[in-house]
């Protein structure tokens, strides 16, 4: 959600460069439409459980990989070794001759003939901004955050039990959302 506010900045969406990152998610009926625009285009892909329930009103289970983003953006070859066999892909791909990590990128970059490596574009690797960068660094709770966290409660709780029904592990960041909740 922050990295696609971000992307609406570099691409200089004029509701992203006019509005901070918190207005723009906590913006309420009466705000102007381009920030309630860019406010959907920001919060509605992070609603997981309904994308999900979407995709199962068309498709069964069992036809349906999901897919942790931080396993991807930690251990990508494996990840596509996965993909690879829960496909049935023939033939096998070896993602671990294709892909290195970039030190300086900080991301997995293909790995080209003599050791050179290809990236994806100039916006990968962007470091961004604090989230919050007016909070001071006395206050324990940062606000945009905390909007976040209350935001979507419901829906990761419902994408919990969704993916408890599937017989799906928790992403990482799932189960310390749901800590919060208890």
């Amino acid at each position: 959600m922050y990295s696609s506010s971000q992307h609406q900045r570099a691409h200089e969406d004029p509701a992203a460069l006019r509005f901070t990152f918190y207005e723009v998610i906590s913006a309420n009926a009466a705000a102007p439409p381009e920030l309630r625009s860019l406010q959907n285009r920001c919060l509605v892909p992070g609603l997981y459980a309904t994308h999900l329930e979407r995709w199962l009103s068309h498709y069964p289970p069992n036809q349906l990989m999901i897919i942790d983003g931080q396993q991807l953006r930690n251990d990508p070859a494996k990840v596509m070794d996965e993909l690879q066999k829960f496909l049935g892909v023939t033939p096998y791909y070896n993602y671990s001759q294709a892909l290195t990590f970039d030190p300086q990128k900080g991301f997995w970059c293909q790995l080209l003939d003599g050791g050179r490596t290809k990236c994806l574009g100039k916006s990968k690797g962007r470091k961004y901004p604090p989230m919050d960068p007016e909070v001071t660094a006395n206050s324990s709770t940062f606000r945009s955050r905390a909007f976040l966290s209350r935001f979507y409660r419901d829906q990761n709780i419902e994408l919990s039990k969704l993916l408890h029904r599937l017989g799906q592990p928790l992403p990482a960041w799932l189960r310390e959302e749901l800590q919060k909740v208890r």
